[in-house]
């Protein structure tokens, strides 16, 4: 039987670390938190936090479509 997914929230910043969109997303554990983060395209600067605890600080490149 696999684990419960955890719910994440993924703050994403624009360049003068202001908070510009919070999201959530469902992930197993913080490795995948973090892989899925990136997959979706967040901002090229987010925080992932797992209720109080900072999970991870993404610094990078926005995608151009």
């Amino acid at each position: 039987m696999s684990a419960p997914l955890k719910t994440y929230r993924v703050y994403s910043f624009d360049l003068a670390r202001k908070a510009v969109s919070a999201d959530f997303i469902k992930a197993a554990d913080d490795e995948q938190a973090v892989a899925t983060a990136e997959a979706s395209g967040f901002g090229s600067k987010c925080e992932i936090w797992d209720e109080r605890r900072l999970v991870a600080q993404l610094e990078g490149e926005r995608r151009q479509a």
